[in-house]
């Protein structure tokens, strides 16, 4: 298996030489599928990612599900601690601004969105593996935030070109519970597993 950074930078590279079109007909195609999942479907108020550079475009899905009148929020990095604020967001034009990495983000000021009441929480990724879990941009964002929010449905979102067979990662790292692209949707086990090893914890 590769190490992480020639992982990233692999799939980074197959993700980047993609036509825009392509990319923009993956994103559609890899809404359907999200749209059609019960978990999402159900979701009153759900965290998207914005998108930056090559990644599946969210913002028509943001769109889609503001016009569904779900409540949507976005994050807001917090270099210093490298923390993610979720803040809600109801227009794209008036409520993001490029933030400290140069990714559209909740403008200062924004209202926060408390972390119990995010009921599924879109995750980005740089590379996925077919297991559910994930390699990042190699900040550590996602990782520190999805651990504080036991409750959502962790649902992944990419491209078909960035799915391997298989990432390196750590016993503490959270696979997804949901993996969707342009192919199709791909579900795991791992919540189930996780709720066993905790009420084998407390036994």
């Amino acid at each position: 298996m590769k190490c992480k950074s020639d992982l990233r930078r692999a799939v980074i590279a197959r993700r980047d030489a993609l036509p825009r079109d392509e990319i923009a007909q993956a994103s559609a195609a890899a809404a359907g599928h999200l749209f059609s999942l019960p978990e999402f479907a159900a979701a009153r108020t759900v965290m998207f990612f914005v998108s930056f550079r090559t990644e599946i475009d969210t913002l028509p899905l943001v769109e889609r599900a503001l016009a569904a009148g779900k409540r949507v929020a976005a994050p807001r990095a917090d270099p210093a601690s490298r923390s993610l604020l979720p803040c809600e967001i109801r227009d794209l034009g008036r409520d993001l601004a490029p933030g400290a990495y140069g990714i559209r983000e909740p403008k200062a000021g924004c209202l926060p969105v408390k972390l119990a009441d995010v009921d599924a929480v879109l995750v980005p990724a740089a590379v996925w593996g077919e297991d559910g879990y994930r390699l990042g941009y190699g900040a550590g964002y996602y990782d520190r935030f999805l651990v504080q929010m036991p409750r959502a449905c962790r649902i992944g979102l990419g491209l078909e070109v960035q799915v391997v067979p298989e990432v390196p990662h750590g016993e503490h790292d959270l696979p997804v519970d949901i993996l969707v692209t342009e192919a199709g949707v791909r579900r795991f086990a791992h919540r189930e597993q996780e709720k066993n090893g905790d009420a084998l914890g407390q036994g």
